[in-house]
């Protein structure tokens, strides 16, 4: 019995997602249409490796938020070539914006935020 239950132990030890680590991605952003309220802005993101190599098969979503934290959406960046993933968010309304791009791997994570001014 005592066998049985230290196996079901390290089972769920070993079943535990390991913790993640700074990834050391760097990440490039930007929108590549005018940026606008209520359509799809694409922005494309690219992404290498610490070696400057395209990053690979990573999850990739970018959120916008306002200033204040309030109206948070986030989206899934697909990869459209090796290192190159691109979302399409929808402002809501004109202002001060967030863009928060967040990059994990291999257990590995990386994040950058920049402050985008959309327009009417």
């Amino acid at each position: 019995m005592k066998i049985a239950f230290l196996f079901l132990c390290a089972l769920t030890l070993l079943a535990q997602p390991a913790p993640e680590h700074q990834g050391n991605f760097n990440i490039r952003f930007e929108p590549s249409a005018k940026l606008q309220t209520g359509v799809q802005v694409p922005f494309q993101i690219t992404v290498t490796d610490s070696l400057r190599k395209p990053l690979i098969q990573a999850k990739v979503t970018l959120q916008i938020e306002t200033l204040d934290g309030k109206n948070v959406t986030v989206y899934k960046a697909p990869a459209v070539n090796p290192g190159v993933y691109v979302a399409k968010p929808v402002f809501p309304f004109s202002g001060e914006w967030n863009v928060y791009v967040e990059v994990h791997r291999d257990n590995q994570m990386t994040a950058r935020t920049i402050q985008f001014s959309v327009p009417q």
